[in-house]
């Protein structure tokens, strides 16, 4: 649970007025915040804990061909052999 002075300290350090009504309401908004956070770090997230052995969370990687691949490569205007040229991208 955050404080009445936690909030007041936080506004400070941020340059913030804030109202003793404000103060009182953040207060007690960030404190359901932070409840739900902590209610969230209780649930299992792990993925590598497998509940069933026999399922698995990786598929194989394999290639799969393009029908259209010629007509996509007619598109561009830079190639050099099999491989499209396009502007960099930053």
């Amino acid at each position: 649970m955050i404080t009445l002075d936690e909030i007041k300290k936080t506004a400070k350090l941020a340059k913030m007025e804030i109202t003793e009504e404000e103060a009182s309401l953040y207060t007690k908004q960030l404190s359901t915040v932070l409840d739900w956070v902590a209610k969230l770090q209780e649930v299992k997230t792990d993925i590598n804990q497998k509940e069933d052995s026999s399922c698995t969370y990786q598929r194989q990687d394999v290639p799969v061909g393009f029908e259209n691949s010629a007509a996509l490569s007619a598109a561009f205007n830079d190639k050099k052999d099999n491989f499209l040229k396009v502007k960099k991208v930053l």
